[in-house]
């Protein structure tokens, strides 16, 4: 498995626990999470299959940024 696969594979793991904890504060922030997502998209040469799986991890973190314990 490539380096940019594994990271994918990893933030689909445990992007979503880490935000919808069961304390009040997320482990690691919405902004975090966008940072990397971010990060993968300029930094690598991307298959189109790791494009479409960043754009949806994308647009769940938008959607859990809506969460009213998330919103900032």
């Amino acid at each position: 498995m490539m380096f940019i696969d594994q990271e994918i594979a990893h933030i689909m793991r445990v992007m979503v626990p880490s935000l919808l904890t069961d304390g009040t504060v997320p482990i690691l922030s919405v902004e975090y999470w966008h940072r990397r997502l971010s990060n993968l998209l300029d930094s690598a040469q991307l298959s189109q299959t790791q494009f479409r799986t960043i754009d949806s991890l994308m647009t769940q973190l938008e959607r859990l940024q809506l969460e009213p314990r998330l919103a900032a």
